[in-house]
């Protein structure tokens, strides 16, 4: 039998403090119960103090990482172990397979808390755990936990209520999450070559300022001709580096941090966004996901019951973009004034004619949900031959640039030297 330290109110409102020793902390709940108390804090003896889940809004713990119950009644966690999407996707699998098999969502939700191996995903199971035995439903546990469970998953997690096919939709979330993720990997695989290289032409550019400018620097000063131009340029750059290279580094590390801390800022936010959708390739590389991440979102949630209305508020949270945000809701409220979504969405540049022909023929043959699925499922194939083109265009331009910048130095330290042997001939 464990022991567990309890916090509660008796039926006058007192409160009541003590030891109760049960078999599980459900057990010892239904002992408070019986003796007619109302549980407040309830930690197992010789656990740490985030056993306790009973928190209010406004009060703070710990919970596997720093917890804050906003007053809005959400559930904030801030540090600790990662909830990877990957861990959200086998509990979304495993919770349909439970419901689809009969198993009561509670003694679900409990069997899944006990299995996980992050313990602040169990601990926050638990918790939805509570507040569903408290008469909550699923969807408004779900939606404590915003950094978990996004607009999206709590929209359709409350359709399947509504509707009574909860298993369905969430494997509906599944696959909605893991195509997601698919091409999530595919944009960070095409982004990790250039950083890379990036990373490369910075310490070998260090390495020629500091330790082979200044060897031919020394060269040139006993011929005692003055230097060209461009080669006097970079030796001067290669003493000022030598010495004031922190200066260097320090600014180019405060322009980066500048740079994040800008893009955070509406403003900032905005601009960037604008900039990447005019560059050629990635801005076509980012229509493209937009466009199909919006058509599988519209899909899922349509298919599921839920309000275009919704849908596309959903959506434009989701674009990933503001520009692209700020169209989709442009769309939206256009549709709430009677006007059908294809129309507004052909107006400006993000959408492709051929979307748009499609989701005006899905809307008028009623099978809205079933066109944007084929959309989506095409614009997915898009999408990696998109990122294809991009690493193949990136390589070779890459190298060209690294090439230059060694070029450039090499030519400027040997010009010098082609002039001294234009002197002799």
């Amino acid at each position: 039998m464990a022991k567990f330290q309890y916090k509660a109110r008796d039926l006058n409102g007192r409160q009541r403090t003590g030891v109760v020793e049960a078999a599980d902390r459900r057990a010892a709940q239904n002992r408070l119960g019986q003796m007619r108390l109302k549980t407040v804090t309830l930690v197992q003896q010789g656990k740490m103090k985030n056993e306790d889940m009973t928190l209010r809004p406004g009060e703070k713990s710990f919970l596997g990482g720093a917890l804050i119950v906003t007053n809005k009644g959400q559930i904030i966690i801030s540090a600790g172990e990662k909830i990877t999407s990957r861990e959200i996707i086998v509990f979304t699998k495993q919770l349909s397979a439970m419901i689809n098999s009969g198993v009561p969502l509670v003694t679900s939700i409990d069997l899944l808390a006990r299995q996980q191996r992050i313990r602040k995903f169990g601990n926050m199971l638990y918790r939805v755990r509570e507040d569903l035995e408290n008469g909550a439903k699923l969807s408004e546990c779900f939606a404590r936990f915003p950094r978990v469970f996004d607009d999206l998953f709590v929209s359709l997690v409350r359709a399947g209520e509504a509707s009574g096919s909860l298993d369905k939709i969430l494997l509906k979330l599944v696959e909605y999450t893991e195509k997601a993720e698919r091409i999530k990997k595919q944009i960070k695989s095409a982004m990790t070559y250039p950083i890379v290289v990036i990373i490369v032409a910075i310490a070998v550019v260090t390495g020629l300022l500091v330790f082979v400018v200044p060897k031919f620097a020394d060269q040139f000063k006993e011929g005692g001709k003055p230097l060209p131009a461009l080669t006097q340029w970079l030796v001067d750059f290669s003493d000022s580096f030598a010495s004031n290279w922190h200066i260097y580094f320090g600014a180019l590390f405060a322009l980066f941090v500048g740079t994040k801390l800008w893009a955070r800022t509406k403003t900032g936010e905005e601009a960037l966004d604008k900039l990447v959708l005019t560059i050629p390739v990635t801005g076509e590389l980012v229509r493209k996901v937009a466009v199909g991440r919006f058509c599988s979102i519209m899909a899922t949630m349509l298919s599921s019951g839920i309000n275009m209305i919704e849908a596309l508020t959903i959506c434009a949270a989701a674009s990933g973009s503001k520009p692209i945000e700020n169209f989709i809701l442009n769309t939206r409220s256009k549709v709430e004034q009677g006007i059908k979504m294809s129309t507004p969405l052909g107006e400006g540049d993000i959408f492709p004619p051929m979307v748009v022909s499609m989701i005006e023929v899905g809307e008028n043959t009623g099978a809205i949900d079933e066109m944007l699925k084929k959309v989506s499922d095409f614009y997915e194939e898009e999408v990696e031959l998109a990122v294809a083109a991009l690493l193949s265009m990136i390589e070779p331009l890459l190298i060209v640039f690294l090439g230059g910048i060694v070029g450039f130095v090499i030519i400027a330290l040997y010009l010098p030297i082609f002039d001294m042997a234009g002197t002799v001939g």
